[in-house]
């Protein structure tokens, strides 16, 4: 099967999100919440990109009336609007209608409302939603890049797959494996250090990308230069995660820099700074770090994934390149992706049927 490739598998992971966040069940194909969030996140992309817009060149205009030249930004906003606010408020009523009929299931929203102490309730609806918004665009993004490296580095698959097949046998994996599977954790880990998901590229090339900004609470120093309360900062964390004193050939996919003794290697600097720093730091790290895991070690399980061909049956040389944006986005790219065995078509059969 050949496909394009973009994006990862961005349905699945989306569904797992509003699952754990709104505690609502997601339909395979056309779900109505990751529609609607997808449209609304086209536009919160466009708004957040620094130079779209006018308004933040000359930030006086915004004072100005909508009906004026110069001020097209305004009825930018205003049409796009209902969409994020339907984005925000409806999965948010679904889940709490679902709450007062008895149907509930945990989430994130179910344990916010019951613990109480909120003195506004929008705070748990700008929670959940930030909660979307954040893990749909840039958990498929390592996922991409996770599917582009196995492109490049059939080996790495292998060696993955020997694991998988040594360990599991005939069964699709658990999270209770992660610990069990030190090299299939070890490419999660080198996906994510390879790409900066969460990180704007906003004029930027793909070698200098930087994290969010940040907002000094008080006055510090770094390296003899005074840097006062209020000073805007950005952390250089792919200057970081490209560091040859941490990871000797830095641009090469290389799963085994994690592992010391067939065992995740504690004492190397571990990609979570792309997930931020301080009390900003995103707090769906730890479910995104899992469900890439079980992701990446299910499609090994069940598919190999190898170049496509081209109308003579030839290789085709994957072209495997990022367009800058808010976040950074993979270019679709061609691929083959087909089940290893019968054995492993079943348990893909089997999987649909749950």
């Amino acid at each position: 099967m050949t496909l394009i490739f973009a994006n990862g598998d961005k349905s699945t992971l989306s569904a797992s999100i509003i699952a754990i966040t709104y505690g609502l069940e997601v339909k395979p194909e056309h779900d109505p919440n990751i529609e609607r969030a997808d449209k609304a996140l086209v536009h919160l992309k466009e708004a957040a990109i620094t130079g779209n817009f006018i308004v933040d060149i000359l930030p006086f205009l915004k004072y100005i009336p909508s009906w004026m030249p110069g001020a097209s930004f305004k009825a930018y906003a205003e049409r796009v609007r209902p969409h994020t606010v339907d984005m925000r408020i409806t999965p948010y009523k679904q889940g709490c209608d679902r709450l007062r009929e008895g149907k509930g299931e945990p989430s994130v929203i179910s344990r916010s409302l019951a613990r109480g102490g909120y003195s506004d309730e929008e705070v748990i609806i700008d929670t959940a939603w930030v909660a979307y918004a954040g893990g749909s665009e840039t958990s498929p993004l390592v996922l991409s890049t996770f599917i582009a490296a196995m492109l490049l580095h059939p080996e790495v698959q292998r060696k993955a797959q020997d694991e998988l097949d040594t360990y599991l046998g005939s069964r699709l994996p658990a999270f209770d494996d992660i610990p069990h599977l030190p090299y299939v954790h070890a490419i999660t880990m080198e996906a994510l250090r390879k790409v900066n998901p969460s990180i704007p590229a906003v004029a930027c090339t793909d070698a200098h990308t930087i994290g969010v900004p940040h907002r000094l609470t008080m006055d510090d120093e770094y390296k003899g230069y005074f840097i006062p309360k209020g000073t805007t900062v950005f952390a250089n964390v792919w200057a970081l995660l490209r560091d040859e004193e941490y990871y000797p050939d830095a641009d090469k996919f290389k799963p085994e820099r994690f592992l010391k003794d067939g065992k995740i290697d504690p004492s190397l600097l571990n990609p979570i700074p792309n997930f931020g720093f301080g009390r900003r730091i995103c707090p769906g790290r730890f479910f995104a770090m899992d469900s890439l895991f079980m992701s990446i070690a299910s499609i090994l399980t069940c598919f190999n994934i190898s170049q496509a061909k081209d109308s003579e049956g030839r290789d085709v040389e994957p072209d495997i390149r990022y367009d800058p944006g808010f976040t950074l986005h993979i270019i679709p790219f061609r691929c083959s992706i087909t089940p290893r065995s019968t054995e492993a078509e079943k348990l893909i059969r089997d999987l649909e049927l749950m």
